[in-house]
């Protein structure tokens, strides 16, 4: 599925698991998101992802907000991993 309504924004199943992604990159929607999230304003956003510019960054909100569930969603397995892994890496210890 190539380029959405979004236009920074791509989604295809070889590439992030076929999370939205800034087109060109493999920078999550649900990254960005995070950070925004987390206090930082865009500027600060595009000084930690070098490929980024403003527009990607707030269509990517655009996006997120868009289609909040579905990127929390993301977020939840994300974190859910992050839990497994350390667990896992907890009983090898």
């Amino acid at each position: 599925m190539p380029k959405l309504d979004y236009r920074n924004i791509e989604k295809y199943s070889a590439r992030c698991g076929g999370q939205p992604v800034v087109s060109g990159t493999r920078i999550r929607v649900a990254t960005i998101l995070t950070c925004y999230r987390q206090g930082m304003n865009i500027e600060e956003i595009v000084q930690q992802y070098d490929p980024l510019r403003p527009s990607d960054v707030h269509d990517a909100l655009a996006y997120a907000y868009d289609h909040l569930e579905e990127i929390d969603g993301h977020l939840r397995a994300d974190d859910e991993l992050a839990v497994k892994a350390r667990l896992s890496k907890d009983d090898r210890s």
